[in-house]
């Protein structure tokens, strides 16, 4: 079988994410990749929802385009949905509601199959919001799915809702006996048994801090990051973690503060509102030297924004954000798989180099369910900070000045290690001190200690052509959407590479030079307005790049991609 993509599209409260969900992890039980795409309003109820599920026997990197199987709870927003369904596509809807264009009703180009779900939910079972269990029912005849396995998979999500079990039965039975199969899409099962987990971003991140060490989370609940602090609070007390809610972000990044002072793994997660409320205690624990993970699942801004859409416009805040000059890291995963990988690196670069580290991901990744290797998390290796040995050393000096600019710590109660710890400019022993040449000498100190991290650590990822024209230069989620249009535009007699930046502060820019180098053109894609990596990168190399930007609350597809890279190849062609 080639790739499936399979859209419920519904209001908000009809049941749409959880359908979507219990499907993709139904095809993962059944051996398929899958990588999933959802959008939903800020409201509880009502407004369009969208939820997408790419289901393949190979590896998959991006939402895709185009739809094969399309299901309508509700017809809002149907016609756009529809216009998607590639030829051959299967096209179910709740009849007599939905207003479907006579254009799409009649096409000969999709199989359609009008469906009473409201009437078996109302009529028959007198449970209107079961309407999304009738749907599943239908679908898992339809397609073959495994009934057993669909039980199970709904009994794991409604433990307690007998109705939902109701519902399920009577739109199978449906299925059976009122449908005739007309489309080719089954998904029985591949048979293989590899050894793969379906995470979402926002959980591989709470999973690998777990292995990674953190012990200590202090976070305030806001979309699209709730789900790491939801995770966290039912997995961590059991390894002898603590998990606080605070009363705003501000709050949970002190708190998270007074965790790492007493010698704790700790980090929070947020997104962009918060993280402009943590902007003055990152200037703390960069001036404290106060190792913390935070975690920006962005979202679009600014304000309030769009709470539940995508976006990459918080690049700015998370590498610059706070007053006076306040050096910390910034990574960037751009899968599922990179979220458990660098946030375990996180921890340990926070513990090396004693800084707050941003991590960046957004709403699409840490929502996002995707199929992944089983990791090896315990066998990555953690580091911890730099101790003083009260017996193999000179007096304890917390801020000591260093030929590599990190200094020993002492937790409180170890024996020699007293010291003072303030937001004020200090001397080495910790105690304030305002004299010029202090300031300078600790800025340095501060700065200095980070020269070497893009030498040390897997700053970017690379792929494509050897011998490109075109280079494309990325962060984030857009990563697989670019690999796909690389592919494409190789079929093409295209030849392209790019560059996927996972350390975005500081900016390895030895190697981004070296890729410059490397082709004709070069093209920088952010899911942001104004181009903000690609205005790093012109400031510190003095290039004018080409620019990909969409602001439009969704991921990049990789359709659109490969346009723009048909588009510069041509135009470079034009100019030979």
């Amino acid at each position: 079988m080639e790739d499936i993509i399979l859209r419920v599209v519904g209001e908000a409260g009809e049941g749409v994410i959880s359908l979507g969900e219990i499907i993709a992890r139904a095809c993962a039980r059944l051996s398929y990749h899958v990588l999933t795409y959802r959008t939903y309003p800020a409201e509880i109820r009502g407004g369009p929802t969208m939820f997408q599920v790419r289901i393949s026997p190979d590896p998959v990197l991006s939402q895709g385009d185009g739809v094969d199987i399309l299901l309508a709870l509700n017809p809002a927003s149907l016609e756009s949905d529809g216009a998607e369904l590639r030829t051959g596509g299967v096209f179910l809807y709740d009849a007599p509601d939905a207003n479907v264009s006579q254009e799409i009703k009649d096409g000969a180009r999709i199989i359609h199959y009008p469906l009473p779900l409201t009437e078996i939910a109302t009529k028959e079972l007198n449970y209107y919001l079961g309407k999304n269990m009738v749907a599943l029912g239908i679908m898992t005849a339809l397609f073959g799915f495994p009934y057993n396995l669909i039980i199970e998979l709904v009994y794991q999500r409604y433990p307690k809702a007998e109705k939902n079990l109701q519902a399920l039965e009577a739109g199978f039975q449906y299925g059976k006996l009122h449908l005739e199969k007309r489309d080719q899409f089954l998904l029985k099962g591949r048979g293989s048994k590899e050894d793969r987990l379906i995470l979402t971003g926002n959980e591989a991140i709470a999973l690998a801090a777990l292995a990674g060490g953190c012990r200590f989370f202090a976070g305030y609940p806001i979309t699209p990051a709730t789900e790491i602090m939801e995770w966290l609070a039912q997995k961590l007390p059991p390894f002898g973690g603590i998990v606080l809610q605070m009363e705003d972000e501000l709050a949970a990044l002190a708190a998270v503060l007074g965790a790492s002072f007493a010698g704790k793994k700790a980090m929070t997660a947020t997104s962009g509102p918060g993280l402009s409320l943590m902007s003055e205690l990152l200037g703390l624990a960069s001036m404290a030297e106060l190792p913390v993970v935070v975690v920006d699942v962005q979202r679009a801004g600014p304000s309030t924004g769009i709470p539940t859409k995508t976006e990459q416009s918080d690049l700015n805040l998370a590498c610059l954000g706070s007053h006076g000059e306040a050096p910390r890291i910034v990574l960037a995963p751009s899968t599922v798989e990179e979220c458990l990988y660098y946030t375990i690196q996180a921890f340990n670069l926070a513990d090396i180099y004693q800084t707050a580290v941003i991590l960046l991901t957004d709403q699409f990744l840490g929502q996002r369910l995707e199929t992944i290797p089983k990791p090896e998390l315990l066998s990555i290796p953690r580091h911890d900070r730099l101790k003083y040995l009260a017996n193999g050393e000179a007096k304890f000096l917390r801020y000591r000045l260093t030929p590599t600019g990190i200094s020993p710590v002492a937790f409180p109660g170890e024996a020699g290690g007293m010291h003072v710890i303030t937001g004020l400019e200090h001397n080495p022993a910790g105690a304030p001190d305002y004299s010029p040449e202090t300031h300078q000498a600790m800025m340095a100190k501060r700065f200095k200690k980070l020269e070497p991290l893009p030498q040390t650590i897997e700053a970017r990822k690379a792929f494509g052509d050897q011998e490109a024209e075109l280079g494309i230069i990325g962060w984030g989620s857009s990563q697989g959407a670019v690999q796909e249009a690389i592919s494409q535009a190789r079929q093409a007699g295209y030849r392209v590479a790019a560059l996927y930046l996972k350390l975005l502060y500081p900016l390895p820019i030895e190697q981004i030079r070296e890729f410059i180098r490397s082709v004709k053109k070069i093209l920088i894609l952010e899911g942001n307005y104004t181009g903000q990596l690609a205005r790093f990168i012109r400031s510190e190399l003095l290039i004018n790049p080409i620019q990909l930007n969409i602001c439009a609350g969704r991921p990049f597809s990789p359709r659109e991609v490969y346009s723009k890279i048909e588009d510069e190849i041509m135009s470079l062609h034009q100019h030979m």
